[in-house]
């Protein structure tokens, strides 16, 4: 754990982990996160989707597991601290313990302070930022678009490595009409099909490039692409 401090609005800035300290119930997830530039262990499949949550979103510019914790008995490991990019405002993501959790109509992450049906109200603030109570019924409302960003994934740490920025703008400048996966990469057939593939990703991972698709519809030739 890595908190500094920082002016106001944002809090302090936490950029290391605190130890994975693995209970019998645990897995142990490796991961390489494109967004970091570092590996990543989590304890969950839960925590995992929630972790190509914040992959996926362009909003979040940065983010760190297993931040802080709750104090109290049993103390209680925070999931993730998130900052994003709107006013340098960061919060804390902790995901609801609960295994059986009544259908809603809220379908996304609940208000501060709220109650987890498997225990008692978490607090509203842990060390002056926010804490952000996450559902598992929003990790179900979110296994299309956390599927379709795990096969993205492997495609954005290649970019990482061998990113080709001519490419990206051709493909930036190309989609000023929508076109499908299949198009983009039938367009670009002078290019190898994985890096075009890896370079329309990273331009959806920035905010350069959004799909209607991508949230509702498993990822295919068929998906829909444009410029942002």
């Amino acid at each position: 754990m890595s908190p500094t401090a920082e002016p106001e609005p944002g809090g302090a800035t936490y950029d290391r982990p605190m130890p994975f300290v693995r209970r019998a119930s645990d897995r142990r997830i490796e991961v390489f996160s494109p967004k970091l530039g570092r590996r990543l262990s989590l304890s969950s499949y839960a925590a995992w989707q929630l972790w190509l949550a914040l992959e996926a979103n362009p909003d979040v510019s940065t983010y760190c597991e297993r931040p802080t914790f709750i104090a109290g008995s049993p103390r209680r490991v925070i999931d993730f601290w998130v900052r994003f990019k709107r006013d340098q405002e960061a919060e804390f993501w902790l995901l609801d313990d609960a295994d059986d959790v009544e259908e809603s109509a809220d379908s996304g992450p609940s208000a501060e302070g709220a109650e987890s049906p498997s225990g008692p109200a978490v607090p509203a603030h842990v060390r002056g930022t926010p804490l952000r109570l996450i559902p598992r019924r929003s990790l179900l409302i979110w296994s299309t678009p956390v599927a379709n960003w795990a096969q993205m994934l492997p495609h954005l740490v290649t970019w990482r490595r061998f990113s080709d920025p001519v490419l990206a703008q051709a493909i930036a400048v190309h989609l000023g009409q929508s076109h499908t996966l299949d198009d983009v990469l039938g367009h670009f057939t002078e290019h190898d099909a994985a890096m075009t593939e890896a370079a329309l990703y990273s331009l959806v991972a920035a905010g350069r490039v959004l799909s209607p698709d991508l949230s509702s519809l498993p990822l295919s030739g068929a998906t829909r692409f444009r410029r942002a």
